[in-house]
Protein backbone atom coordinates (compact mmCIF):
# COMPACT_ATOMS: atom_id res chain seq x y z
CA UNK A 1 0.00 0.00 0.00
CA UNK A 2 1.29 3.62 -0.61
CA UNK A 3 1.10 5.38 2.07
CA UNK A 4 1.90 9.30 1.43
CA UNK A 5 0.03 9.63 4.87
CA UNK A 6 0.38 7.97 7.93
CA UNK A 7 -2.78 6.12 9.21
CA UNK A 8 -3.31 8.72 12.25
CA UNK A 9 -3.66 12.11 9.57
CA UNK A 10 -5.80 9.82 7.24
CA UNK A 11 -8.23 8.70 9.66
CA UNK A 12 -8.22 12.79 10.76
CA UNK A 13 -8.69 13.99 7.34
CA UNK A 14 -11.16 11.20 6.57
CA UNK A 15 -13.20 11.27 9.62
CA UNK A 16 -13.34 14.97 11.06
CA UNK A 17 -16.62 17.07 11.34
CA UNK A 18 -14.93 19.46 8.47
CA UNK A 19 -14.95 17.04 5.86
CA UNK A 20 -18.14 15.07 6.77
CA UNK A 21 -19.88 18.65 6.61
CA UNK A 22 -18.75 19.27 3.06
CA UNK A 23 -19.68 15.71 1.83
CA UNK A 24 -23.07 16.88 3.07
CA UNK A 25 -23.61 20.25 1.60
CA UNK A 26 -22.53 18.15 -2.07
CA UNK A 27 -25.52 15.71 -1.63
CA UNK A 28 -27.30 18.75 -1.22
CA UNK A 29 -25.96 21.20 -3.88
CA UNK A 30 -26.20 18.35 -6.61
CA UNK A 31 -29.56 17.23 -4.59
CA UNK A 32 -28.73 13.38 -5.02
CA UNK A 33 -26.48 10.83 -3.08
CA UNK A 34 -23.06 10.83 -2.93
CA UNK A 35 -23.06 8.47 0.24
CA UNK A 36 -21.96 10.96 2.59
CA UNK A 37 -24.36 9.04 4.54
CA UNK A 38 -23.44 5.90 4.41
CA UNK A 39 -19.62 6.42 3.91
CA UNK A 40 -19.66 9.52 6.39
CA UNK A 41 -17.83 12.16 4.12
CA UNK A 42 -16.10 11.34 0.64
CA UNK A 43 -15.40 14.69 -0.32
CA UNK A 44 -12.08 14.94 0.66
CA UNK A 45 -9.36 15.75 -1.66
CA UNK A 46 -6.34 15.43 0.14
CA UNK A 47 -6.73 12.04 0.40
CA UNK A 48 -7.86 11.33 -3.44
CA UNK A 49 -3.86 12.22 -3.97
CA UNK A 50 -3.37 8.71 -2.27
CA UNK A 51 -6.23 6.22 -3.76
CA UNK A 52 -4.87 3.26 -1.90
CA UNK A 53 -5.49 4.93 1.75
CA UNK A 54 -8.37 6.51 0.63
CA UNK A 55 -10.10 3.15 -1.18
CA UNK A 56 -9.24 0.89 2.23
CA UNK A 57 -10.36 3.36 4.16
CA UNK A 58 -13.70 3.39 2.34
CA UNK A 59 -14.47 -0.05 2.41
CA UNK A 60 -13.31 -0.08 5.92
CA UNK A 61 -16.14 2.26 6.92
CA UNK A 62 -18.26 0.88 4.52
CA UNK A 63 -17.93 -2.45 6.07
CA UNK A 64 -17.79 -1.03 9.29
CA UNK A 65 -21.51 0.57 8.65
CA UNK A 66 -22.65 -2.91 7.16
CA UNK A 67 -21.59 -4.69 10.53
CA UNK A 68 -23.49 -2.11 12.55
CA UNK A 69 -26.25 -2.64 10.56
CA UNK A 70 -25.96 -7.07 10.59
CA UNK A 71 -25.23 -6.96 14.43
CA UNK A 72 -28.63 -4.93 15.18
CA UNK A 73 -30.78 -6.69 12.48
CA UNK A 74 -29.05 -10.13 14.39
CA UNK A 75 -30.25 -8.76 17.84
CA UNK A 76 -33.78 -8.66 16.44
CA UNK A 77 -34.52 -5.48 18.02
CA UNK A 78 -37.50 -4.90 16.03
CA UNK A 79 -39.30 -1.47 16.04
CA UNK A 80 -35.99 0.11 18.44
CA UNK A 81 -33.19 -1.21 15.41
CA UNK A 82 -33.72 1.64 13.14
CA UNK A 83 -32.99 4.26 16.09
CA UNK A 84 -30.68 2.04 17.30
CA UNK A 85 -28.44 1.82 14.09
CA UNK A 86 -28.53 5.75 13.97
CA UNK A 87 -27.61 5.81 17.63
CA UNK A 88 -24.56 3.43 16.65
CA UNK A 89 -23.75 5.36 13.97
CA UNK A 90 -22.98 8.14 15.68
CA UNK A 91 -21.16 6.85 18.11
CA UNK A 92 -18.78 5.02 15.08
CA UNK A 93 -18.04 8.15 14.13
CA UNK A 94 -17.23 10.05 17.19
CA UNK A 95 -14.88 7.26 18.15
CA UNK A 96 -13.12 7.05 14.50
CA UNK A 97 -12.88 10.77 15.20
CA UNK A 98 -10.94 10.63 17.88
CA UNK A 99 -10.02 6.95 17.90
CA UNK A 100 -8.62 5.63 21.47
CA UNK A 101 -4.42 4.54 21.63
CA UNK A 102 -5.81 1.25 21.26
CA UNK A 103 -8.70 1.68 18.44
CA UNK A 104 -6.32 3.69 16.44
CA UNK A 105 -3.72 0.45 16.92
CA UNK A 106 -6.14 -1.84 15.80
CA UNK A 107 -7.39 0.28 12.82
CA UNK A 108 -3.81 0.54 11.79
CA UNK A 109 -3.23 -3.44 11.81
CA UNK A 110 -6.62 -3.48 9.90
CA UNK A 111 -5.70 -1.06 7.23
CA UNK A 112 -2.59 -3.25 6.75
CA UNK A 113 -4.13 -6.38 6.06
CA UNK A 114 -3.90 -6.53 2.07
CA UNK A 115 -6.02 -9.66 2.02
CA UNK A 116 -9.32 -8.19 3.45
CA UNK A 117 -9.26 -5.44 0.29
CA UNK A 118 -10.04 -6.82 -2.65
CA UNK A 119 -13.04 -5.95 -5.41
CA UNK A 120 -15.66 -6.52 -3.09
CA UNK A 121 -17.40 -3.77 -1.93
CA UNK A 122 -17.08 -4.90 2.08
CA UNK A 123 -14.54 -6.37 3.98
CA UNK A 124 -15.43 -10.13 3.84
CA UNK A 125 -14.01 -11.13 7.06
CA UNK A 126 -16.81 -10.31 9.88
CA UNK A 127 -14.58 -11.47 12.63
CA UNK A 128 -12.35 -8.70 12.26
CA UNK A 129 -15.00 -6.14 11.95
CA UNK A 130 -16.69 -7.43 15.01
CA UNK A 131 -13.20 -7.17 16.80
CA UNK A 132 -12.83 -3.90 15.81
CA UNK A 133 -15.98 -2.73 16.70
CA UNK A 134 -15.69 -4.19 20.06
CA UNK A 135 -12.45 -2.09 20.22
CA UNK A 136 -13.77 0.99 18.83
CA UNK A 137 -17.10 1.07 20.88
CA UNK A 138 -17.07 1.62 24.41
CA UNK A 139 -19.42 0.33 26.87
CA UNK A 140 -21.11 3.70 27.20
CA UNK A 141 -21.89 3.56 23.50
CA UNK A 142 -23.36 0.27 23.72
CA UNK A 143 -25.59 1.14 26.45
CA UNK A 144 -26.75 4.36 24.33
CA UNK A 145 -27.53 2.48 21.61
CA UNK A 146 -29.86 -0.03 23.87
CA UNK A 147 -31.52 3.03 25.56
CA UNK A 148 -31.94 4.21 22.19
CA UNK A 149 -33.93 0.79 21.11
CA UNK A 150 -35.51 0.64 24.51
CA UNK A 151 -36.86 4.52 23.99
CA UNK A 152 -38.09 3.58 20.95
CA UNK A 153 -40.40 0.77 21.63
CA UNK A 154 -41.95 2.47 24.62
CA UNK A 155 -42.63 5.02 22.74
CA UNK A 156 -44.50 3.13 20.08
CA UNK A 157 -46.21 1.01 22.98
CA UNK A 158 -47.46 4.38 24.51
CA UNK A 159 -48.71 5.64 20.51
CA UNK A 160 -50.12 2.32 20.09
CA UNK A 161 -51.93 2.50 23.59
CA UNK A 162 -52.83 6.19 23.51
CA UNK A 163 -54.15 5.37 19.40
CA UNK A 164 -56.19 2.28 20.40
CA UNK A 165 -57.51 3.02 23.67
CA UNK A 166 -57.12 -0.62 24.94
CA UNK A 167 -60.08 -1.03 26.92
CA UNK A 168 -60.75 -4.46 29.85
Amino acid sequence: MNNNHNVAAAIDILFNPTSLQEAIEIEDETDCDVTAGLEWGLAVPALLQNPGMFGRLTQLRVSLNRELRLLLQEWNLGIGEKTALEVAQKCLIQRLQLPEPVALSGLQDILKQDELYNIDEFISNRDVLKSLLSILLLDSDWQEIAVAAANSVREQVIYQVGINQISA
